[in-house]
């Protein structure tokens, strides 16, 4: 797969049984990465999946070849006191799309977005998922904390790494 190949969009309502897909995937292979639980998502309709694409979190899909290879969620924050910044959420790269440049293209697309609208994006990365790691040291992101304990799955405690990137010098 070459990057040329590879379309990044923002996904629409119409997108809703595609992203389902993808996201219960996600999920389920992952459940360490995310806050929510496949068993919580799993049994929501397309329709709560078209309700969420329609809401104010921004989910971009990159599509190769026809099919949803990756995801990535953007929000901006809200209230006069925080408006400033933003958060990288929901990320994911399927599999067999993963080591192609999809996760790097997602994110740099993300990144695009927030700087249109907020100076400051936010994530967190579970600790021990290097790769993720990696390509937002990569783009710039710095680490500025831990949370202890932020997950817990059948009695294992995950820690998550919290990472910021400035898109606009402070003034």
């Amino acid at each position: 797969m070459t990057t040329q190949a590879i379309e990044i969009r923002r996904l629409q309502p119409a997108d809703a049984a595609l992203y389902r897909d993808i996201r219960l995937e996600a999920l389920r292979l992952s459940p360490e990465a995310f806050g929510s639980a496949y068993e919580t998502e799993s049994v929501f309709p397309v329709g709560w999946f078209a309700e969420r694409l329609a809401g104010a979190v921004v989910i971009l899909g990159a599509f190769w070849g026809g099919e949803l290879a990756g995801i990535v969620g953007f929000i901006a924050a809200e209230g006069p006191k925080r408006q400033h910044k933003g958060a990288l959420v929901s990320m994911y790269v399927r599999q067999q799309a993963r080591h192609a440049g999809v996760g790097r293209l997602l994110v740099d697309a993300a990144l695009e977005l927030a700087a249109q609208s907020v100076e400051l994006v936010q994530l967190a990365v579970v600790e021990g998922n290097e790769p993720a790691y990696r390509l937002y040291r990569r783009v710039g992101f710095v680490e500025y904390g831990v949370e202890k304990h932020a997950l817990k799955i059948d009695g294992r405690y995950y820690d998550d790494i919290l990472m910021a990137k400035q898109l606009v010098e402070r003034g």
